[in-house]
Order: C-alpha cells, then structure tokens, then sequence
C-alpha cells in the first residue's frame, strides 16, 4: 500500500514539473534605465506589453489594477539597481505606482480598434409618412 501512494506521489510531482517547464519562463528586459525600452501598450488597467529595444515584446502583469493605465500618453518604468525591468520592477502612472507581479516574452499586442469598431451603428432618421 505505501508503494502505491509513493509512486502516486512521484508520478504526480514529473507531472507537475512537465506543466510548470512548458509554462514561459520569466523574462527581463535589459538595459531599461538605459532606452532598453522602446515602446509600450496598456492591456486593461491590470497588465501592459512592452517592447525591449531588440524588438521583442513582452506582457507585464500588475499587481492589481492600475487605474489610469488604458488612459495614459506616458508612463514611467521604476527598474531594477543593475537597469532591468523585470517581475520586481514597477511602473508610474500619473504619479501612482503600480507594481509588476510577472514578466514573460509574448507576441506583440493586438491591433488597436478603430473608432469605427467601437461606434455605436448608428440608425437613419425616421422617414415622414406623406
């Protein structure tokens, strides 16, 4: 009987690291302090892509929401003493700091809707009876 919970247990803890080493593994982004960011875009008030200056992008989740984020023209990045942005890091936002909890490589961020996507239809005056 010991055998069998044992093996159980074994069994179950390679299942666990086979799901945890296809998980993305955290990232940073050198030299961040340094123009190592090139560009950013908020994803929600609770996450944001950043583009590192070798093109690549990456998905920075926050802590909790960040309210002024999918509003904001800028923003700052509070880095890392050796430069890097990374999960310890934070950002600002009009002045409120939002801390990151993850940082993995990503694709870049979904195209933005046009004004046209988001409109209301909108419906053509009623027509007068004669």
């Amino acid at each position: 009987m010991l055998r069998i919970i044992l093996a159980g247990v074994v069994s179950a803890g390679l299942i666990g690291s086979a799901a945890a080493a296809d998980a993305p593994k955290e990232a940073e982004i050198p030299f961040a302090k340094f123009g190592g960011i090139r560009d950013w875009r908020a994803d929600g008030d609770k996450a944001l892509y950043v583009q590192g200056h070798n093109g690549r992008w990456y998905h920075a989740d926050l802590m909790g929401s960040c309210t002024d984020l999918p509003f904001a023209e800028q923003i700052g990045f509070v880095v890392e003493p050796g430069g890097e942005f990374d999960r310890w890091s934070s950002i600002l936002v009009r002045g409120r700091q939002c801390m990151v909890t993850s940082l993995k490589e990503s694709g870049p961020p979904p195209p933005k809707k046009s004004s046209k996507d988001t409109a209301a239809p909108q419906s053509s005056p009623p027509q007068k009876k004669k």
